[in-house]
């Protein structure tokens, strides 16, 4: 039994984060088949762009539910304390669940009919009911997380502090979401508001006080080491996150000012939790200190490598505005998005599950084979994902906004690059399953709560 019960509780979090990534690679692979077939030779009853809804909503539902069952459970060791409401883990959790199942129902059956259940602005397509709703659930799980450290019997810690200030940070950049402009312009600028500075500020703030803790409960590494580059991270995710964010205002009407501070302060930030984790890993090296759950351990280094790669030198790289001018729109976006996002946050929730679920289920010596390939799978899959939609773009531009060549003819050349990319699709979703069946697989045990 567990000194802290309520991490318990958050076994359900993790099990239905690794169940809606799964049916979001489903509808990836759905939409995959459809960029070949041109969409003609489906037969499905649901449109392009009603399953690209569906896969970015999915993608931020399952990163919430990882993120926190991720704080529930890290949060009372640090605290040296439970959770001070711990009914309110499980209401939230169905909460927030029952929001993402209305999300989705309202986007299948409602779109472009009522605007109070389905916005179809992309990235923000949930209606102003499902805004509200989903703000009371994250604002019940910050005060939850506040009054358990308030009440903390240990000096407050700088991790927890960064998760703290994380949580907090994505109501506070959901509520500009919230607003509406009778301007493009002005609704471009807030739109992006939400959607850059909760996966390139509060995420990555959220993400950096995780590591940390990880890097804390899994390692002797000393935590002065771990504290002085999560400061360093803090601050460049301030400065670069926030400003960084002028790489979106190149060509929706912003002054020309932004196409300066975008293009220099978009590629710094993944620098300093590199070294966090390098630095603990030449310690665990050098000192030859053993680490018994090694996929927890893979998984935070490919998150990290991930974040540092494919956030930092992947998005740097096409968010310079010579560069941007002409990639902006193509697949090369696409590349980008898919080694970021999967290689920072999916593996990270992914590690913090093979952290939990072990011991909330009593299965400390678990067999990690299925982990390891689970995660391998994952890397190659998505790897070549990347690989394909990056050279695909690089064609995409040439021929289209170099040669000047037609939208569509330029499609057909990218046919065998699609193709290549369901095949490094097909390998990730294999991954997929075989974690979810993992993890399901560790946590079916008797506990004595839920």
């Amino acid at each position: 039994m567990s000194e802290y019960p309520s991490k318990i509780k958050t076994r359900k979090y993790f099990i239905a984060a690794i169940l809606l990534f799964i049916v979001q690679m489903l509808l990836g692979l759905v939409m995959s088949v459809m960029f070949l077939a041109r969409d003609s030779s489906t037969n499905l009853p649901l449109t392009f762009d009603i399953l690209k809804a569906l896969h970015l909503n999915l993608m931020v539902l399952w990163l919430l539910l990882g993120f926190i069952g991720g704080l529930y459970y890290l949060l009372p060791v640090e605290a040296g304390r439970d959770i001070l409401h711990p009914h309110l883990i499980d209401i939230q959790f169905w909460f927030l669940l029952l929001i993402g199942i209305g999300i989705i129902f309202s986007e299948i059956f409602f779109t472009g009919r009522n605007w109070w259940l389905v916005e179809g602005r992309e990235y923000l397509e949930a209606g102003r009911l499902w805004d509200i709703l989903l703000t009371v659930g994250l604002l019940s799980v910050v005060y939850n997380v506040l009054a358990t450290i308030l009440e903390s019997k240990n000096k407050l810690s700088s991790p927890i502090l960064v998760l703290a200030a994380g949580a907090i940070g994505s109501i506070l950049m959901y509520v500009p979401g919230e607003i509406w402009f009778d301007s493009i312009v002005a609704a471009e600028y807030f739109r992006w508001w939400v959607v850059h500075y909760w996966v390139e500020a509060s995420f990555e703030l959220i993400a950096a006080g995780v590591i940390a803790l990880i890097l804390l409960a899994m390692t002797q590494v000393r935590r002065e080491i771990i504290e002085k580059y999560l400061a360093i991270e803090v601050a460049l995710i301030l400065l670069t996150g926030i400003i960084g964010q002028g790489h979106h205002y190149y060509w929706i009407g912003t002054p020309d000012f932004w196409i300066f501070l975008g293009g220099l302060f978009s590629a710094l930030e993944p620098v300093p939790l590199f070294l966090m984790v390098w630095s603990a890993y030449i310690d665990l090296k050098e000192n030859k200190k053993p680490i018994p759950n090694k996929v927890v351990l893979y998984m935070i280094i490919g998150a990290t490598i991930g974040n540092f790669v494919g956030a930092g030198l992947w998005g740097f790289i096409h968010t310079l505005p010579q560069i941007n001018f002409f990639t902006h729109g193509t697949q090369i976006t696409s590349s980008h998005a898919h080694f970021a996002t999967p290689g920072t946050y999916l593996l990270l929730v992914i590690g913090i599950a093979y952290l939990a679920i072990p011991e909330i289920s009593g299965r400390w010596n678990f067999s990690q084979y299925r982990g390891k390939i689970g995660f391998w799978l994952l890397v190659i899959g998505f790897m070549n994902m990347i690989i394909a939609l990056l050279i695909a773009g690089i064609i995409q531009v040439y021929q289209q906004r170099v040669e000047g060549l037609s939208f569509m003819s330029v499609q057909n050349t990218l046919l065998p690059y699609f193709e290549w990319r369901l095949i490094g699709g097909l390998i990730a979703f294999a991954g997929g399953l075989l974690i979810a069946y993992d993890l399901i697989l560790i946590s079916i045990i008797k506990v004595n709560s839920t």
